[in-house]
Order: C-alpha cells, then sequence, then structure tokens
C-alpha cells in the first residue's frame, strides 16, 4: 500500500505539470509515444507466456501500434493543431497498417492467424487508445482533466462503497473483489462530480489566478463552450442533458475497462502487465480505463463537433 501511494504521488507530480502547462505540450506527446512502446511490450510480454513472438514480429507489432498513434493522434502537433480535421490521412494508413500486419503471416513461419488477432488486439487497444488521451488533449486541458476526473472517481469510490457496503460480486470469474454496489456507487458519485466539473468549469477554474490560467486560460464557460454550439447557445441544463449521460456512460466504460484488463490477465495468468510502477504493476495496470474511457469520449466529442461545430467568428 505504501508503494501504491509513493508511486501515485510521484506520478501525479511528474503529469500533471505535463498535461496542464502548454509550454511542454510536446513534452506530453514524447511521453505518450514512450507509453506506446512500454505498453505494447508489456502486452506482447503477456501473450508470450503462452507463445513467444520472434524478434521481428514483435518491434513490428511495437511499430505498427506507433504508426497507428502517430495516424490517429495527429502527433507530433501544435497547441493549434486539431486532430478532429486532420484525419483524412486515416484512409491511407490504416489500411497501410492492417496490410503490413497481415503480411506478417507469410514473412514470418511461426506467426501464424492467431498471432494476427493478438496484434490487431494491441494495435488498437494501445494504439486507438493513446491517440484518443492526445487528441482529448489537443481539445484543451478541461478535456484531459474531465477525463482522469471520470477514471480517478470512479476507481476510487468503487474501491470504498464496495469494500464497506459490497455484496453481490459484479463479474465473480473476472474479478472477485469486484460488487454491484460499488460499481453503481462509483459511477454514481464519478458523474456527479465530473459533469459538475464540466457544467462550472468556468466558475471555478476562470483566468486571473494560477490554477484558473494553467487550466482555463482562453476563458471558457462549460466543457463545451468554444467546441461546439452546443456550449455557445444553449442554457447551463440543455447542457447537462448532453454532459450528465455521456459522463454516465463513460464512468460504465471505465469499469468495462478495467474488467477487460483483468480478464486479459487471468486468461494469460499474470498478476500485472508489467513491473514499472511499484505498488500499481504495468503502465496497462495502471491506465486500463483511461483508454477506454479515451476512446469513448473522443468518439463522442468527434460526433458533437461534426453535427455541431462551434462557429468561428
Amino acid at each position: 500500500m505504501k508503494d501504491r501511494l509513493v508511486t501515485g504521488l510521484i506520478l501525479a507530480a511528474i503529469l500533471i505539470p505535463i498535461v496542464s502547462i502548454e509550454l511542454f505540450l510536446e513534452l506530453f506527446q514524447v511521453v505518450m509515444s514512450l507509453f506506446v512502446l512500454i505498453a505494447s511490450h508489456e502486452m506482447i510480454r503477456m501473450y508470450e507466456t503462452k507463445k513467444k513472438f520472434q524478434i521481428w514480429p514483435r518491434i513490428g507489432i511495437s511499430l505498427l501500434t506507433l504508426a497507428t498513434f502517430f495516424s490517429v493522434g495527429g502527433v507530433l502537433g501544435s497547441s493549434e493543431h486539431n486532430p478532429l480535421e486532420a484525419n483524412g490521412a486515416l484512409s491511407i494508413t490504416i489500411p497501410l497498417i492492417t496490410l503490413i500486419l497481415f503480411s506478417f503471416l507469410v514473412l514470418f513461419k511461426d506467426f501464424n492467424g492467431e498471432d494476427a488477432g493478438k496484434a490487431l488486439t494491441i494495435i488498437n487497444y494501445v494504439g486507438l487508445g493513446a491517440a484518443s488521451v492526445v487528441i482529448l488533449r489537443f481539445l484543451g486541458v478541461r478535456f484531459i482533466v474531465y477525463l482522469f476526473l471520470i477514471t480517478s472517481a470512479t476507481d476510487i469510490f468503487a474501491y470504498l462503497f464496495g469494500m464497506k457496503y459490497g455484496k453481490r460480486k459484479l463479474a465473480p470469474h473476472i474479478s472477485p473483489k469486484k460488487t454491484w454496489e460499488g460499481a453503481i456507487a462509483g459511477t454514481i458519485i464519478a458523474t456527479i462530480i465530473a459533469s459538475s466539473f464540466a457544467l462550472f468549469y468556468g466558475s471555478v477554474f476562470f483566468p486571473g489566478n494560477w490554477l484558473g490560467d494553467m487550466l482555463n486560460s482562453t476563458g471558457e464557460i462549460t466543457l463545451l463552450d468554444n467546441f461546439s454550439t452546443l456550449g455557445e447557445s444553449n442554457p447551463l441544463w440543455v447542457q447537462a442533458l448532453i454532459i450528465v449521460p455521456v459522463t454516465f456512460m463513460a464512468s460504465i466504460f471505465a469499469q468495462i475497462g478495467d474488467l477487460v484488463a483483468s480478464r486479459l490477465k487471468r486468461t494469460y495468468n499474470i498478476k500485472d502487465f508489467g513491473t514499472i510502477l511499484p505498488g500499481h504493476g504495468g503502465l496497462l495496470d495502471r491506465f486500463d480505463s483511461v483508454l477506454f474511457v479515451a476512446m469513448f469520449l473522443t468518439a463522442v466529442f468527434l460526433l458533437i463537433y461534426r453535427l455541431f461545430p462551434a462557429i468561428i467568428v
């Protein structure tokens, strides 16, 4: 428990400035690129508990995952970069990445159809998940804070309420300690906390003090302000009709993401994906739900952006 707490504090001390300060935007993208490589290695290591990959397929899978991350996330971009408008190249890169991967079936003798499926899982789970985190960061610091509020609050309160009040097992074949009581409490409280942040963002964080300058230097009022007409021409209660259900679903996906990771580890009989984070395990052990929620939120905000784009004056 001590190792877990110390590691968590160190992670927070490192990641909060990198994520929130504009000066560190390029460093954030470099850190996310390293995350992709390490997380890919963790998943390959998991699969290798049953069958070893040859060295070149291992390298190829990591590079294809990184290529997917770069293609979808629009890395490396400036602070003005908007990945929601920069996806034209995906019609070229994604088919090409898929073509290269399936070529492994011919190029490498021991690489079979099952291995291709494993590789696709790594590419989509890690590559698309990490790219979604970067997209949210490009949209604004408030979007990535919103992401981490959902995942952290869901995890913390599901654990606390599950420990105290949990009786009915949520998924005993995957994670015996998780309960319906904890899951429901985690989702309700996370929805309240993260939705409040999204709707009253500008009232709490406003330019003129160090925290407001860091998190809201451009003076947005809500999460959707200056992003979509939904946040510019509608009263708060209308925005709440959008934000609250999105937050509720995102919290559910946070718990599904956690269970997916647990199912994978149980399938391959490992305790953790890695050992890089004392008390937590690997990077995927710490950020499994973040990847899931980031993909969901990116899809939702992409849809909102397409249907109700902000009016540029």
